[in-house]
């Protein structure tokens, strides 16, 4: 279904029903002048991807309690992390094998997927697994302080396979894609528990994976992206975090600047932000030589600010206009993965052992 601005999918077992916005659809010219596809097409692809391979992770691989579907309640199961999640890795990776995207436009995927991840205060407070369950009740339910509370299963689900996947190369001779069909036969494409991966993990390497997926699975600590990745010939880089989240914050830039979430743990947080406040103006300096500017967009804030260590920023909620005292951060960061040695990245993303 094509619509003005819209994005989703829903797996079936031998369809899917999607949903995309008419300008991410791809363009089509003559072959004099080759047409250059929208950005948005790549996540289209990526959408029809992770569907696709639906078709064998969830729709008949499933988790045990889905054995049995009853249609007039909620069905709970803590493996979304595994049918999502792994689903999530495999659809950007597979646009990769398929010659659709070259290595350096799957790492920016990869790295929109983990930054996600660890710009989400909620990892440090729910495992995966936990949040697989509680799907019903909270990752459909959202509201301002949910990626305070919860982690997507989704996006951290994608980080532990692609954990998985490089720990097992790692090993040595084995990958994912082994442990993907292994499951399969197990399981014989139908009902599965997480007690089967663990035994499909250890058959295939000769060691317990126990340890491994109780820390990524139900525990809350950051997993060890940086060190699996590096050794996989992936440069791992620190940029400047952009203005919103730098400063702890989520923001609609429509009309002015609308603050939809306060990160925990961040600038604007400790500065009194509310999730629902319109960013009014900042005032730089005090006293007589202070200066009162306008905020329309969170980008203006630095050149506003100048060398500044804190700002007032003035509010909008509740028909009041507050002024809070904001200190600016020093130093806050974003990931970007770039290729660092070719031919092992090469031997990840084409699926050879390594």
């Amino acid at each position: 279904n094509a619509v003005d601005d819209g994005y989703g999918g829903l797996e079936h077992r031998n369809s899917t029903a999607l949903i995309a916005a008419r300008k991410d659809l791809p363009r089509i010219a003559d072959k004099a002048a080759p047409a250059r596809q929208p950005d948005g097409y790549t996540t289209l692809l990526g959408l029809i991807s992770h569907e696709y391979f639906h078709t064998w992770n969830i729709k008949r691989l499933r988790p045990a309690e889905f054995a049995q579907f009853d249609y007039g309640q909620e069905n709970y199961t803590r493996l979304l992390w595994f049918f999502e999640g792994f689903t999530s890795y495999y659809d950007d990776l597979l646009l990769r094998r398929a010659r659709l995207v070259d290595d350096a436009s799957y790492l920016r995927l990869l790295t929109k997927t983990i930054n996600q991840v660890l710009q989400t205060p909620g990892r440090k407070l729910q495992s995966v697994a936990q949040s697989s369950y509680d799907a019903w009740v909270k990752y459909y339910r959202q509201d301002a302080n949910t990626p305070n509370a919860t982690v997507s299963y989704y996006t951290k689900g994608a980080c532990v396979a692609l954990c998985l996947d490089l720990s097992l190369r790692a090993h040595g001779g084995v990958t994912l894609d082994d442990v993907m069909r292994g499951l399969w036969r197990r399981c014989q494409g139908g009902p599965m528990t997480e007690q089967d991966l663990l035994d499909e993990l250890q058959a295939r390497t000769g060691r317990s994976w126990q340890r491994d997926i109780a820390a990524w699975v139900h525990g809350t600590r950051d997993l060890p992206l940086r060190d699996l990745l590096e050794r996989q010939g992936v440069a791992v880089l620190e940029e400047p975090a952009q203005p919103a989240q730098a400063l702890g914050l989520r923001v609609a830039e429509q009309a002015g600047v609308q603050v939809r979430v306060v990160l925990r743990g961040g600038a604007a947080e400790r500065a009194g932000f509310a999730a629902g406040d319109e960013w009014l103006a900042v005032e730089v300096g005090r006293g007589r030589a202070a200066q009162c500017w306008r905020l329309q967009r969170l980008d203006d804030l630095a050149l506003f600010a100048g060398t500044a260590r804190s700002v007032v920023a003035l509010v909008a909620r509740d028909r009041r206009v507050l002024r809070l005292d904001l200190r600016l951060p020093q130093r806050q960061t974003t990931w970007r993965l770039a290729v660092r040695d070719a031919s092992q990245v090469g031997h990840w993303l084409d699926a050879a052992a390594t």
